[in-house]
């Protein structure tokens, strides 16, 4: 008997899984360290490393150089909102560009501490920037910044999530923190102990969270505020996870010696080939077709 399949159940795509990695051909960060990645969403991407080096691309795999301004300085963190991209780095120099390619100074109120991380919250309308020493600071423009008490003491702030109602960051010491408005901040209980945490994120709709850190630790949540470590132990064995990023069907995960890891839940979890071999992955970025991994010795790689 013959059975006929519906047109509508032949066709449901399966969900992007990132589980094959290719390198760039050329990067334009030479043997520089690439240590975040970012996207506007609408096809152009932007890496940052170390000696000042920032970099675009329209497709995520041919790059051009820009000049960030930063004369030689690291840069940690990039991030996309509200029509600009700001990046932020050591000596707490920032930048500012609303195209990726043309980047002008601003003020950033850290001093001489280091900016390791920055997102845009869209349901505060506003810029949070947060690094060295506990610090973090506010902007409505990506211009003006005006430091907050993070609830981090001196503990430095590694990494920063917004989503639509929540704003999270996570750091050394087990640390990590909530805020609704980016200006008042209570700390959370992570269940990472005192271990490093270096990253987090979450799906898009905000129904998912995971942060990852030292000793392969991955912690998972389902509002932000209450984590879970993944059990028994994650792909990672003991090497450091550094960057998380999510669709709404896959987390990627990745760190030390080029380890990289797929979970479609945050608990369990399954190492791919990132084809950066024993060099340290830094950055993660996935759309839901498109995937980008940023490291050691000026690599990147994408997965489509």
């Amino acid at each position: 008997m013959l059975i006929a399949t519906h047109a509508m159940h032949a066709t449901l795509p399966f969900p992007f899984l990132p589980a094959q990695w290719t390198q760039v051909t050329t990067s334009t960060f030479g043997t520089t360290n690439v240590n975040a990645v970012t996207s506007n969403g609408d096809g152009q991407f932007i890496a940052v490393g170390s000696a000042g080096k920032v970099a675009s691309s329209n497709d995520g795999i041919n790059w051009t150089a820009r000049d960030s301004q930063f004369e030689g300085s690291n840069i940690y963190a990039v991030a996309y909102g509200d029509g600009i991209y700001v990046i932020g780095g050591s000596s707490g120099k920032m930048a500012v560009s609303s195209n990726g390619v043309n980047w002008t100074l601003v003020p950033s109120s850290f001093g001489a501490s280091t900016i390791l991380a920055i997102t845009y919250s869209p349901s505060a309308s506003l810029w949070v920037a947060a690094g060295g020493s506990g610090k973090l600071a506010t902007s409505i423009d990506g211009l003006s910044w005006t430091q907050r008490t993070s609830s981090f003491g001196t503990t430095f702030i590694n990494a920063l999530h917004s989503t639509s109602s929540l704003i999270v960051a996570v750091g050394y010491d087990g640390k990590l923190a909530t805020s609704v408005n980016g200006t008042t901040w209570t700390q959370r209980s992570s269940s990472f102990v005192t271990g490093t945490i270096f990253g987090v994120s979450s799906t898009p709709n905000g129904n998912r969270f995971v942060a990852v850190g030292d000793s392969g630790k991955i912690a998972y949540s389902t509002n932000g505020t209450s984590w879970t470590q993944a059990f028994p132990a994650t792909s990672f064995g003991a090497s450091s996870v550094r960057a998380v990023d999510a669709t709404q069907d896959v987390f990627i995960a990745a760190g030390a010696t080029g380890k990289l890891g797929t979970s479609y839940d945050g608990n369990n979890w399954s190492q791919r080939n990132s084809s950066f071999g024993i060099d340290n992955i830094n950055g993660i970025w996935t759309g839901s077709t498109f995937s980008l991994a940023v490291g050691n010795n000026g690599k990147i790689a994408y997965s489509f």
